[in-house]
């Protein structure tokens, strides 16, 4: 619930940005209402950060967020880590993911630091 969070403040306050770990329901999702038609009004850079052994958000659902945002022109940045699964930056999760949370972590700082400065 938090990237959706994130993303849906990038789009209803101003920020300088926003980070998503593993958005849920910012694409198509049988849980959630989307966002996507809510993406074109983006006002700030966005960070994604997504597992790609998530079986709550499926390959289709990040590929219809990428390609709004891209056909938007709006400024974000996609990452998937390959090896890991939802969750994979909470360390009380079964399936937090050390190596996955520490490189996330980096790229955030960087993308925190890049503008916000």
């Amino acid at each position: 619930m938090g990237g959706r969070t994130a993303c849906l403040a990038a789009i209803t306050v101003p920020l300088a940005c926003s980070v998503s770990y593993y958005g849920g329901g910012i694409g198509p999702h049988p849980m959630f209402p989307t966002l996507i038609d809510r993406l074109k009004d983006l006002g700030a850079p966005m960070l994604f950060f997504w597992g790609g052994l998530d079986q709550f958000i499926q390959p289709d659902q990040i590929q219809a967020v990428t390609d709004t945002l891209r056909a938007a022109k709006k400024t974000y940045v996609n990452v998937e880590f390959s090896f890991a699964d939802h969750g994979f930056f909470c360390d009380a999760r079964a399936n937090y993911n050390k190596e996955a949370a520490t490189e996330a972590w980096s790229l955030t700082l960087a993308f925190l630091s890049a503008h916000t400065s």
